[in-house]
């Protein structure tokens, strides 16, 4: 596991003794316990990216100060929960006090994802084989959060290439969940999600290419926003659009969220008219499906389908109709696709990794067994099967559009499970169809919109009794209606409000 160094030996103590509290039922230690070790409750915890931004405009903290705040708060949490990869500590210093003070951020910083070009720093993917790559420069999304005030100041943990549905990777270990230690928040989002709920940062980097910034946020309580496809500015090299990806942030409020969602999407007007700064809720009352329960690939769990009950009754309780309607994909056939469709994404790096190692796939040590046998089991598929894979998923833009002609959101599990045990699967196995089926079970629900290029967000509104890891209520709508969603979500976060529910291993409960 990845560490950052304590900065005394006070620190170190508390948090094993912290940890050994929390998991006897505490939330914090005594005040005179922390005062006598030095220690004390970050007093800018409860600000949002937005509120930090005002005090740096009104100058009541230098951007400097506020990236040490920061960085402290990843040296205290990250070794509890493994949420980085790598650090740009001195990057973002040399950038404080640079940053123009009259763009939207200001100099709040942000933790990235470690699975997007950014111009000097290390890309890792969570893989071996990319140690040293170190991209040239931003593409055009990251260009975008920074001309927004946003200072980059580490990068945030993902299973290996963002190929299993939990964080973790033998180069940087597992992330765990501040709600509960035992268990993963899903992936491949994982670190970015753990930053933004244990505290260390309002805001963190996330994408989305079957489901990656609505599983972790849903297991964490935190906001989670997909857009459609070709909305926001490209995060890729040559400027292009993944078919199914697409970049955002996570964060803890609706108008953080919305906020950078203003600062980065496509200005262009060539797919969708821009959306803007979206700051409020709106009077218009909605049609909501309520998905049904089915038992495609697995059940929901008894505590998922409260919660989505939960979240329907809310909404009949704000004036929106709701009604149960069925999922319109056959999660079957959707899986049969899924799997083709990665086969052919993958088939190359057997190649690359062969090449740059010298050695056959499976002992090159570049991979790790998990990804490097699932490389080769897809293999079994011809370009033919392939294909059919692609034409079945292409097929789900008009299966969704024909959804929306009835209803304005469908609200959907974000999965049919709370959240994965840390350890339930690791990178040392082997891949193989029981896997490949766990896999896809857990992302029915979300795979499916990013082949649609439909927006969705994952709101916390729910929460396990078992447990307390959090549920978050799955809403998707058609194509480039953000706005709708946006405006939704503010008024969830009004009438049940969420940013003052903390995670036990979190800044909250314990000093810095």
């Amino acid at each position: 596991m990845l560490e950052f160094p304590m900065s005394n030996i006070h620190r170190r103590e508390f948090l094993k003794d912290s940890i050994f509290a929390a998991a006897a039922g505490f939330t914090g230690l005594s005040a005179g316990w922390a005062f006598a070790q030095g220690l004390k409750h970050d007093p800018l915890i409860e600000e949002d990216a937005l509120g930090l931004a005002a005090l740096l405009h009104a100058g009541e903290i230098s951007q400097l100060e506020l990236l040490e705040i920061f960085i402290r708060r990843v040296e205290v949490m990250n070794p509890v929960l493994n949420f980085m990869t790598n650090e740009a500590f001195d990057r973002a210093r040399k950038a404080a006090g640079t940053i123009p003070l009259d763009t939207r951020f200001a100099g709040v910083p942000i933790l990235m994802k470690d699975l997007i070009d950014i111009g000097g720093l290390r890309r890792t993917d969570g893989s071996r084989l990319m140690l040293e790559n170190r991209p040239a420069r931003n593409v055009a999304y990251v260009d975008a959060l920074e001309q927004a005030g946003l200072n980059i100041f580490g990068q945030t943990n993902v299973p290996e290439m963002a190929s299993f549905i939990i964080t973790n990777n033998e180069v940087f270990g597992a992330t765990r969940n501040p709600w509960s230690l035992d268990h993963s928040v899903f992936s491949s989002s994982g670190g970015s999600a753990v930053a933004v709920a244990s505290g260390a940062v309002p805001i963190a980097h996330g994408t989305d290419g079957a489901g990656s910034n609505r599983l972790p946020p849903s297991a964490t309580g935190i906001l989670g926003m997909k857009p459609s496809r070709f909305r926001m500015r490209s995060g890729e090299v040559g400027g292009g659009h993944d078919i199914a990806k697409t970049n955002h942030v996570l964060t803890r409020t609706v108008r953080d969220s919305a906020a950078a969602f203003a600062e980065t999407e496509d200005l262009s007007g060539k797919v969708y008219q821009p959306v803007g700064f979206v700051q409020g809720s709106s009077r218009q009352r909605l049609r909501v499906g309520l998905v049904s329960p089915d038992g495609a690939l697995m059940n929901s769990e008894p505590e998922v389908l409260d919660a989505q009950q939960r979240a329907g009754l809310l909404l009949e309780s704000l004036g929106h109709t709701v009604e149960e309607t069925p999922w319109p994909v056959d999660s079957e056939a959707m899986a049969d696709a899924y799997i083709k469709f990665f086969a052919g994404k993958v088939g190359a790096l057997k190649k690359t990794v062969e090449t740059v190692s010298g050695k056959p796939l499976m002992e090159s040590g570049l991979l790790t067994p998990l990804l490097a046998s699932n490389i080769l089991s897809s293999a079994a598929y011809n370009e033919k099967d392939i294909a059919q894979g692609r034409d079945y998923l292409a097929t789900l833009e008009a299966v969704f559009e024909n959804v929306f002609n009835d209803i304005d959101v469908l609200l959907a599990p974000v999965a049919p499970v709370v959240a994965p045990p840390l350890y339930e699967h690791t990178p040392q196995e082997l891949w193989s169809d029981e896997l490949a089926q766990y896999s896809a079970a857990r992302l029915k629900y979300t795979a499916p919109v990013n082949f649609s290029g439909c927006p969705a967000m994952s709101v916390p509104l729910g929460r396990s009794r078992s447990t307390g890891i959090p549920i978050g209520s799955h809403f998707i709508a058609a194509k480039g209606a953000e706005r709708l969603l946006y405006e939704l979500a503010y008024e969830l976060e009004e009438s049940q409000p969420w940013r003052g529910i903390w995670a036990p291993f979190s800044l909250k409960y314990i000093p810095v």
